[in-house]
């Protein structure tokens, strides 16, 4: 009985860590897997400001847009982005900043899980005006 306990423990810890990492983002369990860009968003308040969001992430080269809408799904209660990504694709993140800074946004973190194991965070600092 112990080894099937230990066995569904095993089991279960390693499905968490192939479907990727969840962050907690204003209230909201986002999962981060390998294949997403998940960025939170000071602003995004509003339906248009998603859809703005959305049309500008979509047309960069590293996102998959198969995924989401049109690759972007934009989460405006709890003010996050998340971008699919292409597969074996090297996402440029600062062009990702730059789109959501150029529509008067502030990114305030970033999340990535490439190995779908390992999360890494990165938080930026507010631009001095």
């Amino acid at each position: 009985m112990r080894t099937i306990i230990n066995y569904l423990i095993l089991t279960i810890f390693l499905t968490g860590l192939s479907f990727g990492q969840t962050v907690d983002i204003n209230g909201e369990k986002v999962e981060v897997g390998q294949e997403d860009l998940v960025l939170q968003v000071k602003g995004l308040v509003c339906s248009f400001c998603a859809h703005g969001l959305q049309k500008g992430l979509s047309k960069l080269k590293f996102v998959d847009k198969t995924k989401y809408t049109k690759g972007v799904y934009a989460d405006i209660t709890h003010q996050f982005v998340k971008v699919g990504l292409k597969k074996n694709k090297e996402p440029n993140i600062d062009k990702a900043l730059d789109v959501i800074t150029e529509a008067g946004y502030e990114v305030l973190k970033s999340y990535m899980n490439p190995t779908g194991s390992e999360l890494k965070v990165k938080e930026y600092e507010k631009a001095s005006k």
